[in-house]
This record gives C-alpha cells, structure tokens and sequence, in this order.
C-alpha cells in the first residue's frame, strides 16, 4: 500500500506535537482492494484547534466536530479529533421505532480512543486504521468482511449506527451496488425496521446516495435491494407502485419494474439517462386499461410520466436543468416514427434540443433491450439517420436559430411576457416547414400579422 507523501507529512507533522495519528476510514477500505482513495482522511487526539495550529495552510469545515481540512502541497487532507463514544439518544418521530433500539452493555471505556472512534463508523470495513508506519490497525474484523465482501456494523450493532445517521441505510445500498458487496442479516434487518428513519434525511442527501448509485456498475442490484428492504417507499413511492404491475402484453415478458431495471441496466451510465431509465415508465400504473381481449394499454403514459418525474425530481431537489432534462427524456421515450417524415423529425430535435438527441436515443435503445426479444432496432436507427441527415444541413431546428428573437418582437409592440414565446414558436413551426422562409423580412412580417390578430382578439 503506497500513502501519499503529503499525508505522511501530515502524519509526521502530527506526530512531532506529541499526538498520536492514524489513517482511517475509506481510504484504508481502497488501499486494501488496492483501489487509489479519492480522499484520506486522519485521525488524532488533538482539538481542533491544535490542529489547525500545526499547519500553515487550513481549512475548519467542521470545527465543532473536530475536523480541520489540512492543505498540504496540492492535496487537501482531513484531520479530525477521536470520536468520542455516546449513548444514543431516543429520537422522537410519531410511531418512531428509535426507542425499540437498546444502548450495548458493552464498556466503552476499555477501548482506546482509536477504538472508540472506529467503533462508531458504519460498516467493519470502514472501521480500520493504518499507523504511521503502515500497519494496519482492525479491531472488528473489517478485513476479514472486505474479503467475504460483506457490510457488517462494528460490534454488531446496526440498530444503533442507523439511528445515529439513517442515511448509513442508503449507504449500504450504494456500497452493494459500487463495490458488488451483500448486506449482512443483522444489517439488513436492521434496515427493513428502521427504513422509516430516512425520512428524517434531507432529501439532498438521499438524492446524492441515489446518483451513486444510479450511476454504480450494479444498478438495478441497487434499485430492488432499495425496495426490498422498503426504502424505495420512503423517497419515491411512485416506483413501488411499478413491482409486480402485470403488463398484459406480448411486447412485454417483465412486470413495469422488473422491464424498468432492464432498461437501467442497458442504459449508459450518465445521469440523466440511468435517472430516466429509472422512471421512463413510472405513469404505466396510473395510466393502465385494458381491453375486451385482455390486452393491456398505458395511454398516454409518457406524458403522465414526464408530469410525475418532475415531481419526484423537484421532491428530491435536483437542479433545473437536471428536472427539464429527465422529464423531457420521459416524456419523449416513445418518440420512435412508424413512417419517418423530416417535418416529424425537425419538430423532435426542436422538443428534445441538438443536445439531448444522444441521451434520448441511449434510452430508446435500453428501452428495446428491456422489452420482449426479439429486438427490432430499425425505426430507432431509421430515425437517427434521417435526424444526422437534417442536422448536416444546418436548417433552422430551434427558437434560437431563427432570424429574429424577443427583442424585436418587444421593438414591434408584442407586451412582455409568454406571449412572445408563443409567437416565436409558431415562426419556428413556419419555418420547420419552410427552412427557406427563415428570413428576417418575412418573420417580421409575419409577427406583425400576428400582432395584428392579437390586437382584435383583444378589442
């Protein structure tokens, strides 16, 4: 195991004012798989204070926790003071279970401080320490759980870990989908008891946990272990509803969920893309009929589903541009044209956007891998032709390739406010048909038409 020669300065540094230094966490976890940490962290009895006193260039992220960022020559380590062991206090929250969790006979105050604060780390993987001198420090076990690749609490005590922090539940999770690892049955019990303490998470944190794991090798592993252990219900309901949702239908041999993970695991892992995957069909339920043949229909299911995946989206707090392009995937992933006409075509790339066209063709082919076989990938590649073709043109696509734009709309007499996005869309309709007629004159002299119409509408 090679440590970066900027933490074992920190070490030194550490160890020089009489203080006692050991690499923990994470980073220990990496090294033994023989993986480069992204991040190391230290930790020490000194206060924070003292350590920020030892180096010249610091940071205090979480002062009153104890933990000081240290910069040291391009690498930025964090240094952190013991965590000190505590019982766990009963956490109120309605019907709660917080209270069915015991505090652990055990006395805590033989460990040492290392111990302790190892012992209070999520999993026995995570809860081994590397001395100055590289010796590897595993008072529960941890490397023997790396090689059987199983998460385990520290002292066996998942019930108290997860109150503590419940997003160790999603961690979990993320843990078996990234590194391909199996919870434990004390942990996973544990889980399935308390799932309901992850409403107590900032929904931030969960949504960062859920793009881990979205984004992992394993994500559909990820998914089912979310609802399998009922987390799945406590942050996104509208996907239980998915599991087990009967189809009816010879283009489909997997209930709605089961179809969703294949396509999440044929889709490339970029967000957007594994976030559609995961809720191009979450309006199926709501949306399922059936007919006199006992056939199954989703009308229109793509359009609830764009609706509803911007709820969840916002719920969860991702950005704008994240919410506008997962719900435009959606609700276009059943863009595929019996008959391909450039008209039809010019309207799609003017909805999805030039540069939403790769992550919308992904999909649609994850779409066809998660259906029934056999898989027919013609109208799919027909279309990307016929839209490469229009492209290499250069034609007016988009609002902003047209000859004019708001402002002189505004210089006209049109009144701020949507109705100037109307009128320019319908110029861009005109010119969808007519990508000759995108001249200025002729667009101005159609806005003012328009104007004119407006005005009598009104009076």
């Amino acid at each position: 195991m090679r440590i970066p020669e900027q933490v074992s300065k920190v070490l030194d540094t550490l160890k020089k004012h009489g203080q006692q230094a050991f690499i923990v966490g994470g980073c220990v976890r990496d090294l033994l798989m023989g993986n480069t940490p992204a991040d190391y962290d230290v930790v020490t009895p000194a206060s924070a204070a003292e350590i920020a006193s030892y180096f010249p260039k610091t940071v205090p992220i979480g002062e009153k926790y104890g933990t000081i960022v240290v910069l040291i020559e391009g690498l930025a380590v964090e240094v952190s003071t013991f965590k000190g062991v505590a019982p766990v206090a009963s956490t109120e929250k309605g019907g709660s279970t917080a209270s069915k969790v015991e505090a652990p006979e055990t006395d805590w105050s033989s460990l040492s401080g290392l111990e302790q604060d190892l012992a209070l780390r999520d999993f026995t993987i995570n809860a081994m320490a590397l001395d100055p001198d590289g010796g590897l420090i595993d008072p529960f076990g941890g490397a023997v759980d790396l090689r059987r690749q199983v998460l385990r609490s520290p002292r066996d005590q998942a019930e108290q870990h997860i109150i503590e922090d419940p997003l160790r539940m999603l961690r979990a999770v993320r843990f078996c989908s990234t590194l391909g690892f199996t919870i434990s049955r004390s942990v996973f019990e544990a889980i399935v008891k308390q799932s309901d303490l992850l409403q107590r998470v900032a929904p931030e944190r969960v949504r960062e946990e859920l793009n881990r794991i979205l984004t992992s090798d394993r994500p559909a592993r990820g998914i089912r272990l979310l609802l399998e252990t009922g987390l799945l219900g406590q942050f996104l309901p509208e996907a239980v509803a998915m599991a087990g949702f009967d189809q009816r239908s010879k283009h489909h041999d997997r209930d709605v969920f089961e179809h969703a993970m294949a396509v999440l695991e044929a889709a490339p892992p970029r967000l957007a893309v594994r976030l559609a995957a995961l809720l191009h069909d979450i309006g199926k339920p709501r949306t399922f009929s059936i007919d006199e043949k006992g056939v199954g229909h989703f009308y229109g299911h793509h359009l609830e589903g764009g609706r509803m995946t911007r709820e969840i989206l916002k719920r969860l707090k991702y950005d704008n541009k994240t919410i506008e392009r997962v719900s435009m995937l959606v609700t276009e992933h059943m863009s595929r044209f019996s008959h391909v006409r450039d008209k039809t075509l010019k309207r799609l790339v003017s909805r999805v956007g030039e540069n939403n066209l790769a992550d919308l063709f992904d999909l649609q082919r994850a779409d066809i891998l998660g259906a029934a076989p056999p898989y027919n990938f013609s109208l799919l590649n027909t279309m990307r032709e016929g839209i490469d073709r229009i492209i290499s043109k250069k034609q007016p696509l988009q609002v902003k390739d047209l000859a004019l734009n708001g402002h002189d709309l505004l210089a006209l007499g049109f009144p701020p406010g949507p109705e100037i996005g109307r009128v320019l869309d319908r110029l861009l309709a005109a010119v969808l048909e007519n990508p000759e007629g995108n001249d200025r004159a002729a667009l101005l002299r159609m806005a003012i038409e328009y104007l004119g119409q407006t005005k009598e509408n009104t009076y």
